[in-house]
């Protein structure tokens, strides 16, 4: 066993159960390893359960101060993508830590996900299922057909790579922005890159695939849903934050934006009163796109990889590290 502490403070039960048999041995070759059930229910407890770690598996929020209280801490293995979301990246290492994170653990299943909310907002999937069980037999509503129509990715990521492989066999043709566009890339993929502005006002299907940062958060503002075909479906599997919620709310009581595929929110948990849940054309889930078995352990053994190379000394998938322009 390595000499490492290495602390699980906010698990689920069922990563727990999952941190067993070979997955638990291969962790432990770089240390001693502690799991914790459930989010800590203020910064004492949560700085109980760190100690003296060297190293945190974490699968949500780490609180500024409760970093600066654990004097060991040298490695954030964050259990998702999105770390910057949850992790003061910027404090972390100027305080010497090193922040990694699990690209690519759930690319297919956040595609299928995407695929599932563009079929059932096409044909007002939601809104049949109510109608039907409240005993309404109500055929008036047409679908939309999506062999032909073009779908706009907004962001170009793995997840986004997938999806585009997704909507193409069905028959869609598939753009996207992003920030990294290129000859090459658009080959590979069999898909057209251009700005963001022609995107809005072509794609028939906009899909959201980018990540957080300050540059896209509000991304897709009033402007740019003004600039929109009228009768847009938009998909959100990303991050609630890179739409601006009131001018979505707007589109969507308009009927510009047709329907909404949204999985993710600024506010989650939803509050039972939002706005949102009085729309019949929102298809609406739990942010649990990433929720299935095989990403589940995916997002696990990437975890433990990262934590292992760390120990070994050939670190992988860094967000930002020491001595780096990472951060």
């Amino acid at each position: 066993m390595g000499s490492a502490r290495i602390v699980y403070p906010d698990a689920n039960q069922h990563i727990v159960e999952l941190m067993t048999g070979a997955r638990l041995e291969r962790l432990q070759v770089a240390g001693q390893f502690t799991a914790h059930v459930g989010q800590p229910e203020n910064d004492r407890q949560f700085i109980e359960r760190i100690g003296d770690a060297s190293a945190l598996m974490l699968g949500w929020g780490l609180p500024v101060d409760v970093m600066k209280a654990a004097p060991n801490l040298e490695l954030i293995a964050f259990v998702g993508i999105g770390a910057g979301n949850f992790v003061d990246i910027d404090k972390a290492v100027a305080r010497g830590i090193t922040v990694c994170n699990t690209p690519g653990y759930a690319d297919d299943t956040v595609a299928e996900h995407a695929l599932a909310m563009m079929l059932a907002t096409a044909r007002h999937l939601g809104r049949l299922d109510r109608s039907l069980r409240e005993g309404r037999w109500d055929q008036s509503v047409p679908g939309l057909e999506l062999r032909g129509k073009k779908l706009g990715l907004v962001g170009f990521g793995g997840i986004g790579a997938r999806f585009a492989v997704l909507a193409r066999g069905i028959g869609m043709t598939v753009r996207a922005w992003t920030r990294k566009p290129s000859p090459q890339r658009a080959r590979q993929h069999g898909i057209e890159f251009a700005d963001l502005d022609s995107i809005l006002r072509d794609s028939d299907v906009l899909s959201v695939h980018a990540a957080l940062t300050p540059d896209t958060e509000d991304l897709l503002d009033g402007r740019a849903l003004a600039l929109t075909k009228p009768g847009v479906i938009i998909i959100n599997t990303a991050r609630g934050e890179i739409i601006e919620e009131r001018a979505l709310l707007t589109a969507l009581r308009s009927g510009h934006v047709a329907a909404a595929g949204l999985d993710v929110y600024r506010q989650e948990p939803l509050p039972s009163d939002h706005p949102l849940l009085l729309l019949d054309n929102v298809l609406l889930t739990p942010h649990v796109a990433f929720n299935t078995p095989e990403a589940t352990h995916a997002l696990l053994d990437i975890s433990i990889d990262n934590i292992v190379h760390y120990y070994r000394g050939d670190p992988i998938n860094i967000v930002a590290a020491p001595g780096t322009n990472s951060a």
